[in-house]
């Protein structure tokens, strides 16, 4: 009682009774409208078009920020976009941002509006909710140079196997019609000329065919080391995968977690981002994957002629595995996606050619060339 300290309580208790006050009776009122990709990179921030229309009077600013965002995302900038002074009915577009760290499926609960008048101590606020999902696939580098050791294998079927749009096989010459022949085949040029039947004759072309093999197995002592090994390899899987989308390819993922993801790829059969999908959803396995991922890859073997195996560890199941691969003529290459030493010795192993081993630091650098 002699210092008085109720006095600046008192005050302390009249404000944040006056923002109370003002937070019950000044919620802001609002139309939204939002609209964004479904994909993005890891790393980059998605950038939302929101057009806000203005439906009670606000004598305070207001700010429109992404509501209940699920870890791996947030908002750029923390206190979201200001929305302008409008008089009732009056609409403007506000751009605001979300920093995707990490790839993944996520959703969100959709926005909010608030304000922190008059005093900032409590803030004023509406949600507004809606169903928002984002697509983030892993982050990665092209690759300028990959190679790629041949088997003995070709992808029959050419160009017939992969697109149809803009393609067209290599033509040899004409030759006489023989029974059996398409008729689309008919140059009726050099058969008004020759008064016979003439036809074009092309080449069927080949592919080669690419398998490619993403370790997921995340467990052991070092299991936070592993899991971060385990997105580096994600994203070195998706530098392959996109260098394999730029070329004449046909490519095969094999990937097993707690689901086995099996996809076809190559020119017109899919696209790069359904790839990308595949490898933004994958998940990381307690277990071995090779005896879910081995009887897959084993039935399309035959027509592989190349499999490119991304390990986090170099030890005698993967040495084993390889081996197997390369006993029945397929081209096999060994990338290892590891920040410490591996099981056993990747130079000593009898495989095509030299295992690269890569570390955080070459990811993060940018790998150019395997």
């Amino acid at each position: 009682m002699q210092v008085q300290a109720y006095i600046p309580a008192a005050y302390l208790a009249v404000m944040w009774f006056v923002a109370a006050c003002f937070a019950l009776v000044s919620k802001p009122k609002a139309d939204l409208k939002s609209s964004h990709v479904e994909r993005i990179r890891a790393g980059e921030v998605l950038h939302i078009d929101l057009e806000f229309t203005q439906r009670r009077r606000s004598i305070a600013e207001l700010f429109v920020i992404p509501y209940n965002l699920p870890p791996g995302l947030d908002a750029s900038p923390p206190n979201g976009a200001p929305a302008p002074s409008l008089k009732i009915g009056g609409s403007a577009s506000l751009h605001l941002g979300i920093l995707c760290s990490r790839r993944g499926t996520f959703n969100w609960g959709g926005f909010r509006i608030e304000t922190d008048y008059p005093f900032g101590i409590m803030r004023a606020y509406r949600n507004y909710r809606s169903k928002e999902t984002i697509l983030v696939y892993p982050g990665f580098t092209p690759l300028e140079r990959l190679n790629i050791p041949a088997g003995r294998r070709y992808q029959p079927g050419g160009v017939a196997m992969s697109s149809d749009l803009g393609e067209s096989f290599e033509f040899i010459g004409n030759r006489d019609y023989r029974e059996g022949d398409n008729v689309r085949d008919i140059d009726w040029v050099a058969t008004a000329r020759l008064n016979t039947p003439i036809v074009r004759e092309f080449r069927d072309e080949y592919f080669l065919r690419v398998g490619v093999v993403l370790d997921t197995h995340v467990g052991g002592q070092n299991r936070l080391d592993d899991r971060e090994n385990f997105e580096r390899a994600v994203s070195v899987c998706a530098s392959v995968s996109d260098y394999m989308a730029r070329s004449d390819y046909l490519v095969d993922i094999f990937a097993a977690g707690p689901n086995l993801y099996h996809l076809t790829a190559g020119r017109s059969l899919a696209y790069l981002e359904q790839i990308l999908d595949i490898l933004a959803c994958v998940e990381e396995s307690p277990v071995e994957p090779f005896s879910v991922v081995e009887p897959e890859l084993t039935e399309y073997l035959s027509r592989l002629t190349t499999v490119v195996c991304v390990f986090m560890n170099w030890d005698e199941k993967r040495r084993d595995f390889v081996h197997r691969l390369a006993s029945q003529g397929t081209g096999v290459k060994v990338i290892i996606v590891r920040d410490y030493e591996c099981t056993l010795e990747p130079g000593s192993a009898d495989v095509y050619g030299e295992i690269p081993t890569l570390s955080r630091d070459d990811i993060e650098r940018g790998v150019r060339e395997l």
